[in-house]
This record gives C-alpha cells, sequence and structure tokens, in this order.
C-alpha cells in the first residue's frame, strides 16, 4: 500500500508491480505510454511493471492511494479468468463513477479498515481485479451449481469465519468466476449475504431474550460493535431497540391473564362470605 496525501509537486515513478491507484482529493496531468491525461477526483489510474509513470502538471494538491500486486498474483488471475497472452489491465485508467472505479475505490477501504472481514476484504480485492483483467464466463454451465453449493455453506457455516478460498473451494469453481456469478443470481456478494444470514439468526436470538453481545458471538460477528453497525444498517434500528421493541409484548402474550368464564365469576360469589 502506498499514499501520499496533500502533494502539490510532479513525480516521476517506476511501477515494480501491478498497482490499482485511486484519487481522493485534486487534481493532476499524467503522462503514461506517450499521452497526458487529467486524473482529477474520484480517478481511477493504474499501474504495471516496467513502466514509467510521470505527474507533469499539478491543477491542485492531490491526495491518492495505491495497492500493489505482485506480477504472479496477477499471472494466476488471469489464468483463472481465462486470459491469454501478456499480461496487461483493459484500461491505463477509468474515470469517476465507472463500474470498475467504484469497484477500486471500496477495495482500497477494504484494505485499510482494520475490521473488514477476511472474505470481504479477498472478495473486494477479487471483484477489482476481475473486472480491470476481464472475465469471461465459466465453461460448462457450472456457475448456478457453484452459486447453490455456496450458498449452502454459508448457510450451514454462518458462525464460522469463512474465507473466499474455503468458499470457492467448496463450491468448485474459482473464486473470481464464483464472486461474479453470485452477485449476478443472488442480487449481492458472498460477504453481504453471509451478513445479512448472521443478522436475520441475532433478530431471532434477541426475540428469545438474548443479549446483543450473546448475539453477536452466537452469529459470527467479532464484537458487539461489529452487529451494532450492521444490524442497524439492514433493520434500520440497533440490537439493543429492536430487543426492546420486541420483547414487552412477547411477556405480555406469556403472562396475560386468563378471560374469567360465567362459571369462574358464579363460584367466586359463591365462596364469598355473606356480610
Amino acid at each position: 500500500m502506498l499514499r501520499l496525501e496533500h502533494e502539490d509537486r510532479t513525480k516521476v515513478t517506476y511501477a515494480e508491480h501491478f498497482a490499482v491507484v485511486v484519487v481522493y482529493e485534486g487534481a493532476f496531468d499524467g503522462w503514461y505510454r506517450g499521452r497526458e491525461r487529467t486524473l482529477v477526483r474520484g480517478a481511477l489510474k493504474l499501474q504495471e511493471p516496467g513502466e514509467v509513470h510521470r505527474a507533469v502538471r499539478v491543477h491542485a494538491p492531490f491526495t491518492l492511494q495505491g495497492a500493489g500486486f505482485a506480477p504472479e498474483l496477477i499471472a494466476a488471475a488471469a489464468d483463472a479468468l481465462g486470459r491469454r497472452g501478456s499480461l496487461h489491465f483493459r484500461a491505463p485508467g477509468f474515470a469517476p463513477g465507472e463500474h470498475a472505479t467504484k469497484l477500486a475505490f471500496a477495495m482500497h477501504d477494504a484494505l485499510v479498515c482494520e475490521d473488514t472481514p477476511e472474505i470481504e476484504r479477498a472478495t473486494r480485492v477479487t471483484e477489482t481485479l476481475g473486472e480491470l483483467l476481464g472475465t469471461t464466463p465459466p465453461s460448462n454451465g457450472r456457475a448456478p451449481l457453484a452459486v447453490r453449493r455456496a450458498r449452502a455453506f454459508l448457510h450451514d457455516a454462518l458462525a464460522d469465519k469463512i474465507t473466499l478460498d474455503q468458499l470457492a473451494a467448496h463450491s468448485a469453481l474459482d473464486k473470481f468466476h464464483l464472486v461474479r456469478a453470485f452477485r449476478a443470481e443472488i442480487g449481492l456478494p458472498p460477504y453481504e449475504y453471509l451478513t445479512h444470514l448472521r443478522v436475520a439468526r441475532a433478530r431471532e436470538l434477541l426475540r428469545h431474550g438474548a443479549l446483543a453481545v450473546e448475539a453477536a458471538q452466537s452469529v459470527g460477528f467479532c464484537d458487539e460493535s461489529q452487529l451494532h453497525r450492521h444490524f442497524r444498517r439492514i433493520v434500520g434500528i440497533t440490537p439493543g431497540a429492536y430487543a426492546r421493541s420486541f420483547l414487552p409484548s412477547e411477556r405480555a402474550r406469556q403472562h396475560r391473564p386468563r378471560r374469567a368464564s360465567a362459571g369462574d365469576v358464579t363460584s367466586r360469589y359463591e365462596r364469598t362470605p355473606s356480610q
């Protein structure tokens, strides 16, 4: 990882790795492969090994962050994706708002956030590299079966620390095609689907009187704060508020007095001593 903050000087860099660079602030003109290109806030800049990049003109102090990937890792990714020939990104960069740019920014957020689960971090990297290199459809129509296997595995092991590599091995499909097929069929990436499963299970536990810290541990969140963050995002309220809003009505149903029958009233008055 590399980060430059509020840089106001022109720079010349030589790339030793494949690098995915996002621009957080500022603007500058960059030279690459014989042409100049203006990079602004929200843009994505890509670098390949053995090539020179120059910031030739700074319009506003810029902040950027880069994630480097060894050529061996990119080669393995390209092989899994069905790419043949020399290794290259699909383009030297992408503009703000493009799909590849959004994936790259999300990947960077996951890489620098300490409490990001491994399965989410790995999925963000996998989706980003798959988009930048180009994914070909898996052969033999294996994707639907792989998604069903992955989905069943997430249900069975929702409280465990699941990695993307484990999920891919269980589904019998490489992780690049799996995450794309899973998102296309389910509407969510695997880590987000797992989060929804965990929150749903936590709701069930809270309805039955479990404390938030107990529910967090039982469903696989690393701590109560992680449950709190995802619960509020998905359900709309905190785990504590959810429990408080539900349990009184549950207790009321469990302890509501039995309605007295006519016979009960008669018997009571018959037992009352006369005045």
